[in-house]
């Protein structure tokens, strides 16, 4: 047992070190930047910097994902206090659907509100309404992919809270918004602020809703470099989403360590009131942009592009192999992750210490970065390191056999996986080996009788996160899987879509959002109570 615990500081001690390393990559683009390829003089730091384009892609990055925040607090909120407060016909009902925007990736929301909302769509066609594109129709859509996060938090710790002090602020006449600011606010802040930073958070990383509606932001223009190999540049703008992100970064433990709250051992279930008609509309009307744009709209698109496409007798292209290369990459992905995040997990969730606490942020640092400048920060890592030995052979030998793509995907997700599994450890009773030990227990029969089973629904929780998670992901697929021959449900749709072949991306999406789907009914129970 003393070498399996000492195994799990070492591997929690692997991950602290690999969460650098994107940063390290960043930080060689900048210093040592490769020379242009086609011959070209390299763009210094300054004069990227000086560019007007910088600016505006900066302003419009903080514009975007404060906006977002700000949105998705105000929708996921009000649903939130809605499901846990109100009672209105279809409440369950439309609660659950309302959570159904997780399983649909944002490009592919952006996508399909732009298709359906532009000049030739069935909605934008009979209004004459213009292109839809802009960092508009950007926030528009972010909100309502992550409102549905809003939601679950801030109705968790709902859920959580109990009803007393509400009642005894009633007795005493305080009002509705006197109630609300005295005892409700104070222990919703931490899920709050925790909510609004996972939106921001996913607002500054986000790749294809920006990509497919036009907007220039840091993270498209970075892929943009990147895939034309002007690698100088991109190095400036990864710098530029480090300087934005880590701050967020560090607010998060500023807020986290700041928000404990102590919940009552039997809290006491608040009553169910009927809203007024101001309050019921905008429940219903929230209900309605969630669940009309975030599923109705994409799923109606997609089924209208591939109707056309066997209308027309339009050539399909099989879909068997991107499906079965998601589901390998999403399992094998998954089952990377996990192995990465059993030992910060351990060491973090046995009791405090310097080490675990520094795990931890670790951990929550790598997911806090975009996944395109993660999957940047690997690719210059590993050219600087094969440049280094002589060739490029080991590079292409990381990017090749899948190592970077599997890297990128555990680094990227090990945040998602590591919440159940250091709940599941910070639950697990320490003395139940003291006590095996005791009685002579061998330790493989205490791990597959005692140990497992105790840690065994987290361990699920987080393959399945894990596996969802990767499913949608997009920019750490094409910058880090073209080279492998692997072509995922995600990477078809992205390719037929640009391509203007929407038969084919409609049925490829449908399928991924198929899978996303059947995976989340698996994981709704855990992430209704994370």
């Amino acid at each position: 047992m003393v070498t399996g615990r000492r195994a799990l500081k070492v591997g929690a001690l692997v991950v602290l070190a690999l969460a650098v390393v994107p940063l390290v990559g960043v930080a060689i683009a900048v210093l040592d930047p490769a020379p242009d390829p086609f011959g070209g003089a390299a763009p210094s730091l300054g004069s990227v910097l000086a560019a007007p384009r910088t600016l505006d892609l900066v302003v419009n990055s903080l514009l975007l994902s404060v906006g977002v925040a700000a949105g998705a607090l105000g929708v996921g909120g009000w649903l939130a206090w809605a499901e846990q407060r109100l009672d209105y016909p279809g409440r369950r009902l439309l609660g659950t659907l309302g959570l159904l925007p997780l399983a649909i990736p944002s490009y592919l929301v952006a996508a399909t509100a732009a298709s359906a909302l532009g000049p030739a769509g069935f909605i934008g066609a009979p209004l004459g309404l213009p292109r839809a594109s802009g960092l508009a129709m950007a926030l528009g859509v972010l909100v309502v992919v992550t409102a549905p996060y809003v939601q679950l938090v801030v109705g968790a710790a709902l859920a959580r809270t109990s009803a007393a002090e509400e009642e005894a602020a009633r007795t005493l006449g305080a009002g509705p918004g006197r109630r609300f600011r005295v005892a409700v606010l104070p222990r919703l802040r931490p899920a709050l602020a925790f909510a609004g930073l996972i939106s921001l958070l996913y607002a500054i990383s986000d790749f294809g809703a920006v990509a497919v509606l036009d907007v220039p932001v840091l993270t498209w223009r970075l892929y943009e470099a990147v895939r034309t190999q002007s690698l100088a540049r991109a190095g400036v703008y990864g710098l530029l989403l480090v300087v934005l992100t880590l701050p967020l970064f560090g607010l998060s433990r500023w807020m986290r360590g700041a928000g404990e709250t102590r919940q009552v051992a039997n809290p006491r279930p608040p009553t169910r009131r009927r809203p007024g008609p101001v309050a019921l509309a905008a429940t219903l009307l929230g209900h309605a942009v969630v669940i009309g744009v975030g599923v109705a709209l994409p799923l109606a698109t997609m089924g209208g592009w591939v109707a056309d496409g066997v209308r027309r007798g339009l050539p399909f292209a099989s879909p068997w192999g991107p499906l079965g290369d998601t589901a390998l990459a999403a399992a094998l992905g998954a089952l990377l992750t996990l192995a990465l995040a059993i030992g910060p997990a351990w060491v973090a969730g046995r009791g405090r210490s310097r080490l675990g606490a520094a795990v931890e942020q670790g951990v929550y640092l790598t997911s806090a970065l975009p996944g395109v400048l993660l999957a940047f920060g690997l690719v210059q890592v590993a050219l600087s390191l094969s440049r280094a030995l002589g060739g490029g052979a080991l590079y292409q030998a990381l990017l090749g056999s899948g190592a970077l793509l599997g890297l990128g995907y555990g680094l990227r997700f090990v945040a998602e996986v590591f919440g159940p599994l250091r709940s599941a450890v910070i639950g697990f009773d320490p003395r139940l080996w003291e006590s095996a030990r005791v009685l002579g227990a061998p330790r493989l029969r205490f791990a597959a009788r005692v140990a497992l089973p105790a840690l065994g629904p987290g361990v699920a929780a987080g393959l399945l996160i894990g596996f969802i998670a990767i499913l949608k992901e997009l920019p750490v697929t094409l910058l880090l899987g073209s080279a492998t021959g692997l072509r995922t449900l995600a990477f078809r749709v992205w390719d037929r879509y640009n391509e203007a072949l929407l038969h084919d991306a409609g049925l490829s999406g449908l399928l991924l959002v198929g899978l996303a789907a059947a995976a989340l009914a698996f994981t709704l129970r855990w992430r209704r109570h994370a």
